[in-house]
């Protein structure tokens, strides 16, 4: 049953309780129901002489979108009267009942004969006397009031189903756009007053507004909040949605004035993870005094949500990279296995330290028996590195055989840079540093596991190449003469430690076809496993770059 079929139904009850004519219009005269128990007196105030509701009965042009209760009005004719009960919607008037028409027992016997149609009809109208009219009156408010609670209801009822329509899209909705973008897009969609919704967080400079949805709140895209915004100067602010009003006026909310955005209210979500807020959501309209309650939990719910899902999403990237590394890492080994040289293994450490992208540039610095040699990669000169290799000497001195031999992690200022040095000892006479330059020095613990694990592995492949000098020697030119374009393109993908669907899915060829292609490149290059073809690329990368070893 729809909420009309129900406000038809109420009506028609109340109309055969009160024994008048009923009908329920909008704020425009338009009816909502049909008459109830039209009575020939009815007739004629509605659409005999004033041929229609609208026209007799309107509240835009009666003004009476104010009155708040019910009431006793004229209704057309001298004499006659209608009961007029306002229908309250969440503490607004939206509609109205009519009720009528009825002859009021004092003035009946004054009502003249102005036509003969209406002197029939007033002579079969009941007269009413004082306490009638009161009792109907209250039939018609109680009447008024059931109707307001059916309308309320129905909205809610579909308000909700609006919002169990979000929650729902949030969580099967997986899209690969940006979710922050997605979620303010979302929680606008929780009132149509909500004109601004925007994410803020923490980065080194302080809080900047990340993320924004709405045409005003794209003016405040990388601003930074100052520090009289609530979340910020109440830093015991409960991690739970905050509801302001008359926001334009708060003076903790000058960021927006200041930019042109005057919000009347507003409700602030805090992205909780670890019962530490990392960010704030927040949604307002510069429209709407007031905001549904249930916005409140609703937007809190999709809020934590999707902070949940970045934080999960971020968590299994790191899982990834982890993985890749560990199995690059793994590679390397088995390569540096194969090389069993000395300056190949540094420079195949220095070059995979450098693949692990914590900064520009890598440096390692071996000394054989009193002379150094450097290796570097990345946004380093030969210049720069030497004076960085007399730096490592005039910081640890002669004690640097001793450092080595701890083989301990630190970070340290060079010039305006932050570097790790991973000292490493091979034998007598062999050791030296391996220095990472840290862009973020929040990875600096994750830096030092990898770097540490890197140094171990080359130190041993050092000591193991002392003791088993045979080495395997690939022959080297025909990677550049004999390999195909396409063997070349899987050679790199091999080198990066792709698997052979990922090399599949980026060449877009099949599995089948990368495998032809890897037994091709290991058939013409003479190598038996992907162990030996890195070990072959670090040595051409080697003989392409020999400018960048600097002995001493």
């Amino acid at each position: 049953m729809t909420i009309n079929d129900l406000l038809q139904y109420v009506q028609d009850a109340y109309a055969a309780l009160t024994g008048l004519s009923m009908i329920i219009v909008d704020y425009d005269g338009n009816p909502v129901t049909k008459v109830s128990n039209m009575t020939e007196l009815a007739e004629l105030v509605l659409f005999v002489e004033k041929k229609g509701v609208a026209s007799f009965f309107c509240p835009r042009e009666l003004a009476i979108d104010g009155r708040q209760r019910t009431t006793v009005v004229p209704a057309g004719h001298f004499g006659l009267k209608s009961i007029i009960a306002p229908v309250l919607v969440d503490g607004r008037a939206e509609y109205w009942v009519w009720a009528g028409v009825f002859v009021e027992e004092e003035t009946k016997e004054l009502i003249g004969d102005n036509a003969q149609k209406w002197t029939a009809a007033i002579k079969q109208a009941d007269a009413l006397p004082v306490g009638a009219v009161e009792a109907k009156l209250n039939e018609i408010e109680k009447m008024a009031a059931i109707c307001g609670e059916l309308i309320g209801s129905e909205r809610r009822k579909q308000k909700y189903h609006e919002y169990g329509q979000l929650l729902k899209t949030a969580v099967t909705d997986h899209s690969a756009v940006n979710r922050m973008d997605k979620l303010l897009h979302e929680l606008r969609k929780m009132d149509e007053c909500l004109d601004m919704a925007l994410y803020i967080e923490k980065r080194q400079q302080g809080w900047v507004v990340a993320a924004t949805n709405g045409e005003k709140a794209g003016r405040l895209y990388g601003k930074m909040v100052d520090e009289l915004f609530p979340p910020l100067s109440f830093p015991e602010m409960p991690l739970c949605p905050s509801y302001f009003q008359n926001v334009a006026l708060d003076p903790r909310f000058s960021f927006f004035v200041r930019h042109g955005i005057r919000p009347k209210a507003m409700i602030i979500y805090p992205a909780i993870y670890g019962q530490k807020a990392e960010g704030w959501v927040i949604v307002g309209s510069e429209t709407a005094s007031s905001l549904p309650a249930a916005m409140k939990p609703l937007g809190a719910a999709l809020v934590q949500y999707e902070h949940l899902l970045v934080k999960c999403a971020a968590a299994d990237m790191k899982m990834n990279r982890h993985f890749m590394r560990l199995t690059m890492l793994m590679e390397i080994g088995r390569a540096m296995h194969v090389v069993q040289n000395d300056e190949e293994i540094v420079r195949m450490m220095t070059q995979f330290a450098l693949e692990l992208a914590y900064g520009d540039f890598v440096c390692t610095i071996l000394y054989v028996n009193g002379k150094a040699v450097t290796v570097h990669e990345g946004a380093i000169s030969a210049e720069m590195a030497s004076c960085y290799q007399e730096d490592v000497l005039r910081h640890y001195g002669r004690s640097i055989k001793q450092v080595a031999k701890s083989q301990v992690p630190s970070l340290r200022q060079v010039g305006d840079k932050t570097v790790m040095e991973v000292p490493f000892f091979v034998r007598d006479g062999y050791y030296g540093v391996l220095a990472v330059h840290l862009k973020e020095t929040d990875e600096a613990k994750e830096a030092e596991v990898y770097m540490t694990a890197l140094v171990a592995v080359g130190v041993m492949m050092m000591n193991s190449a002392v003791q088993d000098g045979s080495g395997q020697t690939v022959n080297v030119q025909m990677l550049s003469e004999q390999l195909t374009s396409r063997e070349m393109d899987v050679l790199e993908l091999l080198v990066q430690g792709c698997s052979n669907r990922e090399i599949s899915e980026r060449l877009f060829i099949s599995v089948h076809t990368v495998k032809n292609h890897i037994t091709n490149i290991f058939q013409k290059i003479g190598v038996n496993d992907r162990s030996q073809l890195i070990a072959l690329v670090y040595q051409l990368s080697h003989r392409r770059h020999e400018g960048s070893i600097i002995g001493r």
